[in-house]
């Protein structure tokens, strides 16, 4: 019974540094082709459809062809390429602005 609660604790122990390293973060997006009313709203449900999403807030973007998207994520699940791909694969390619 000793030794499986010190292997438990030991596994633990080695597995907390991974789980430290997860964090939220977040993203800007400059989604393209996204110029009509239905645009935003299917961006939006097509970024927070991807595992890991924990908000999205899209914009139009004034001036311009497309929109802009802020997503929150947990980068432990998902990544910005991931997200790129979903907007992309929806018929609005996107590129990351900074996060």
């Amino acid at each position: 019974m000793f030794r499986r609660i010190l292997a438990a604790t030991a596994l633990i122990a080695m597995l907390s540094p991974f789980a430290a390293q997860a964090a939220e973060r977040t993203v800007v997006l400059n989604v393209d082709n996204a110029t009509c009313e239905l645009c935003a709203p299917i961006v939006k449900k097509t970024l927070s459809r991807v595992s890991g999403v924990k908000a999205v807030v899209v914009q139009e973007a004034n001036g311009t062809s497309g929109a802009v998207a802020t997503v929150t994520f947990d980068d432990a699940v998902t990544n910005v390429a991931t997200l790129i791909a979903a907007s992309t694969n929806a018929g609005y390619p996107a590129r990351a602005t900074k996060g």
